[in-house]
């Protein structure tokens, strides 16, 4: 990265709806701050489900240019979004950081320096999932650029995939401790929901994520119906699965144990209050949530996905991919013995320490 004086960041991402890859956009920009950096969080979208503060906003509307075929609309975005950067923000940004497919598409085109692309997820998986993810796409997006990936299994997963890449560094996500604790004590939304569902009172098991296939509601829902534990489960998150998660509860008779919260901006008071947390996905490129439940001290149980959880916890907290007997046992032993599955924080995630790290990619 050639030396210049500009202290602006330029973060983009579709939108700020609730999700980790949002949540993660946030998080870097306080580390770039922490820093002395001046963070621009630019969004294609109006949407904002979390709290904002102290950090620059804009809003670019990419719905505008929709009625044009993609193979050009692309192309024009980018250099709307080009302009709109050197004219509102910077010509030189310290770092351009893109997120996401929607928004990597638009910004493989931008002409805009020290342009860094985040693999937020394993792309094998998600090709699996997401048929337009063909290899001739990825190719065109990804070929010749700078990547960094969030784990070490993003980082090998991408590799296979991607073959000419200008560089690729593993950097896992920033995790805001302090923001974490203080949000842990707004403990109103607790209250709430104990005043609605008194079971949680006797403790309870988490799971925070979207209703959606990588999630794996389901797995999780059929292991808590066969595990013999009475403490209720509670999900946190929205998304096109929760109906079909709210009939199979109804099918396997545990409709009144399964408590289904919806989306909650700062789900921190209701993830510290928890026995435990425990994920059920078939893939992750992190697992945002697990660290964030380490950094609150409370233990997790996981799924061993192909990256993400297993650079975060001990093997003997996770749990085979689709297992639904050995997740069910592994439910009983943490919620009748959680402090054995106690892992440690790693401060190396805080978000100043990770977005040093970024800065540090584009050095020669």
């Amino acid at each position: 990265m050639t030396h210049n004086d500009d202290k602006n960041i330029v973060l983009t991402i579709f939108s700020l709806q609730g999700g980790g890859a949002e949540r993660f956009v946030l998080t870097l920009a306080e580390g770039f701050k922490q820093l002395g950096y001046k963070p621009h969080i630019v969004c294609f979208k109006n949407q904002v489900d979390y709290e904002v503060s102290d950090i620059h906003l804009h809003f670019l509307s990419y719905q505008s240019y929709r009625w044009m075929p993609k193979y050009i609309r692309n192309k024009v975005f980018a250099r709307v979004f080009d302009k709109y950067v050197k004219n509102n923000i910077t010509d030189t940004p310290a770092l351009l950081i893109s997120n996401l497919w929607q928004v990597d598409q638009v910004l493989a085109y931008s002409k805009l320096p020290n342009k860094l692309f985040v693999i937020h997820n394993t792309l094998s998986k998600e090709k699996s999932i997401h048929t337009y993810l063909t290899n001739e796409a990825l190719q065109n997006v990804y070929s010749n650029q700078n990547i960094v990936a969030v784990s070490q299994g993003v980082k090998q997963d991408f590799e296979g995939i991607v073959k000419q890449i200008s560089s690729l560094t593993a950097i896992h996500n920033p995790i805001d401790r302090e923001f974490i604790l203080k949000s842990a004590k707004q403990l109103d939304i607790l209250h709430k929901l104990i005043i609605q569902y008194p079971l949680l009172k006797q403790g309870y098991l988490i799971h925070v994520g979207k209703f959606k296939a990588q999630k794996n509601h389901m797995d999780l829902i059929k292991a808590y119906a066969r595990s013999h534990q009475r403490k209720p489960l509670l999900l946190v998150g929205q998304g096109e699965l929760k109906q079909e998660c709210e009939n199979l509860c109804s099918e396997l008779g545990v409709t009144d144990k399964v408590i289904f919260c919806g989306f909650e901006p700062n789900p921190y008071p209701l993830i510290v209050n928890a026995d435990a947390m425990v994920l059920s996905s078939i893939y992750e490129g992190f697992g945002i949530v697990i660290a964030e439940a380490l950094a609150l001290g409370v233990p997790v149980i996981s799924t061993d996905c192909e990256s993400g959880p297993r650079e975060l916890l001990p093997e003997s907290n996770l749990v085979k991919i689709g297992d639904i007997e050995s997740l069910s046992a592994k439910l009983n032993e943490i919620s009748e013995s959680p402090e054995s599955f106690s892992s440690s924080f790693d401060v190396g995630l805080l978000p100043d320490s990770v977005a040093q790290k970024y800065l540090q990619t584009l050095e020669s």
